[in-house]
């Protein structure tokens, strides 16, 4: 296998900087913390500590310089920072895993409350927004009343005939936020959202002040290799398992043994 350069940062820290400062304070909190070897896969991990300077030239600039401590070309990278800049990063694999992910923890939590997922509304906001396209596809195998919420109209009547032709539901496109929220029983939010409500938030920057107990915002697996401290999220799984040549995101979890273990917000374990 590949190696692979695991990112971590202190995401409560987060700047903002692209001056001559912050290029000699991102190289002063750069960090390697070591590395990490499993050896039924033959696969080495280096883990690697950035500042978290989420300007997007100073990004990409440190996401380089973490590379350099895999000394292969290419390793594959598993970023766990700010999502949205993470995200131009995560291979396809990743990006369905993740949407794996949001959408059978919601599907955990609505049976935890004796509500099931098929017959429960599910909002999507903003729908438009291509971080959103792979949990869209894999709300729509398991959900029936769905209801796509943007601004951009056109491009989510386009989206609904997409899935009414290859999901068989015929999700609702609204831009009324208000309407969308009222009939919700959980949403899936990439925009800053307060409601009282059940929220899984893909914008892992932001920290709502309303309703911190029914707000998530990531997943991590269990898995049957000693990994030690290493969170063990979508990020990681999906460089790993995206090396085996599965495309297919159930089968692949349990033909290797990986169950989905933790739903929190940041590090805090959610139990509902």
């Amino acid at each position: 296998m590949n190696p692979i350069v695991y990112v971590n940062t202190d995401i409560k820290k987060a700047y903002y900087d692209e001056s001559f400062l912050g290029k000699v304070k991102d190289r002063l909190h750069t960090s390697f913390e070591g590395e990490s070897f499993i050896k039924e896969l033959d696969l080495k991990i280096a883990c690697v500590k950035l500042p978290p300077n989420f300007n997007p030239k100073a990004y990409r600039r440190n996401i380089q310089i973490a590379k350099k401590y895999i000394k292969k070309r290419q390793p594959y990278l598993a970023l766990k920072t700010y999502r949205y800049l993470d995200f131009q990063f995560l291979n396809d694999f990743q990006k369905k895993l993740f949407a794996y992910g949001v959408v059978n923890s919601i599907k955990l939590i609505l049976r935890l409350k004796n509500k099931s997922i098929k017959s429960s509304c599910i909002v999507v906001y903003d729908a438009a927004e291509d971080i959103n396209q792979h949990i869209i596809y894999e709300l729509s195998k398991e959900c029936k009343y769905c209801i796509l919420l943007s601004n951009n109209i056109t491009f989510t009547s386009n989206l609904r005939e997409y899935i009414i032709a290859n999901y068989g539901i015929s999700p609702i496109v609204t831009n009324d936020v208000e309407y969308a929220l009222k009939k919700s029983d959980f949403v899936i939010s990439s925009k800053n959202l307060e409601i009282d409500n059940l929220v899984w938030y893909i914008d892992n920057l932001f920290l709502p002040s309303t309703n911190k107990d029914l707000a998530i915002n990531d997943i991590s697996f269990s898995v049957p290799w000693d990994i030690k401290d290493i969170n063990l999220g979508f990020e990681l799984v999906g460089a790993i398992l995206s090396q085996m040549n599965e495309n297919d995101i159930e089968a692949s979890l349990k033909y290797n043994g990986i169950y989905l273990d933790k739903i929190k917000f940041n590090e805090e374990i959610k139990n509902f």
